[in-house]
């Protein structure tokens, strides 16, 4: 494994720096995945110290487990934590981490992992995804657009008065390629741009910071921004957002 450290859960609630929080969690995290391959993306409040989110709250639990859902995308690839979501003493957390993982610590980071497995890289032959996993667009938009949604209104219902930081990862993803555009169209099933198969192992993306009142969708697209341009492709690629930025997912 790449990290040893376990560290108390008085340590993490201490934290009162959100550069070492995120580098706490991140160390955990990539403890917990071994060699697997992951998607991971993390929500932080500048003013760490100053959240304490009441876990006794009811409607804090249905919030996590009934994130915003403005287009009734049921079956698409978002964000709920796979049943149950659990009280812990950090915060709440699901049980298993390969599908659908959620974290909230009550100081208000939170955090959403899956593995890259058959759901994400959707209808890719088994024996094809073991050397080049194929990221399906659906799912490398809609889980960081549901996540940030979430986010902007657990900020909201928290009382973050601070910016916020986001941040987007991909690890143990060497061989992975992406195609542009979006599928069922001609450019996706035939795409004029070469399909750049990744050389690096980890893309965690540098942490993007965000005012308190941001818009949810724009900010997801910065962060999925990164991970198109490390494919060689640019904005126009990215599919299912409108010029202003807005998500239809």
């Amino acid at each position: 494994m790449r990290f040893a450290v376990e560290y108390d859960i008085a340590t993490i609630l201490e934290i009162k720096e959100p550069e070492q929080m995120l580098k706490v969690m991140q160390e955990e995290f990539e403890q917990r995945i071994g060699q697997r391959r992951f998607f991971r993306i993390t929500g932080t409040p500048a003013c760490l110290a100053s959240v304490s989110a009441d876990l006794e709250e009811p409607r804090l639990r249905e919030l996590l487990e009934k994130p915003p859902n403005p287009h009734g995308r049921w079956a698409g690839w978002d964000v709920r934590p796979l049943p149950p979501l659990k009280r812990n003493a950090l915060g709440f957390e699901n049980e298993r981490i390969d599908f659908h993982h959620m974290k909230l610590v009550k100081n208000g980071h939170l955090e959403f992992w899956t593995e890259v497995d058959r759901s994400f890289c959707w209808q890719q032959d088994a024996a094809e995804m073991k050397l080049h996993p194929r990221l399906y667009p659906y799912a490398v938009v809609e889980h960081p657009v549901s996540f940030v949604r979430l986010y902007h209104f657990l900020a909201e219902f928290l009382g973050f008065d601070c910016d916020v930081i986001l941040q987007l990862q991909f690890v143990n993803i060497k061989g992975a390629i992406l195609f542009p555009h979006r599928p069922g169209t001609t450019r996706f099933d035939f795409p004029l741009e070469p399909v750049k198969s990744l050389e690096r192992n980890r893309l965690v993306f540098q942490p993007k910071k965000f005012a308190k009142d941001f818009d949810p969708d724009p900010a997801a697209l910065e962060l999925i921004k990164d991970l198109y341009y490390e494919f060689d492709y640019g904005r126009e690629h990215i599919p299912f957002f409108d010029e202003s930025g807005h998500c239809e997912l």
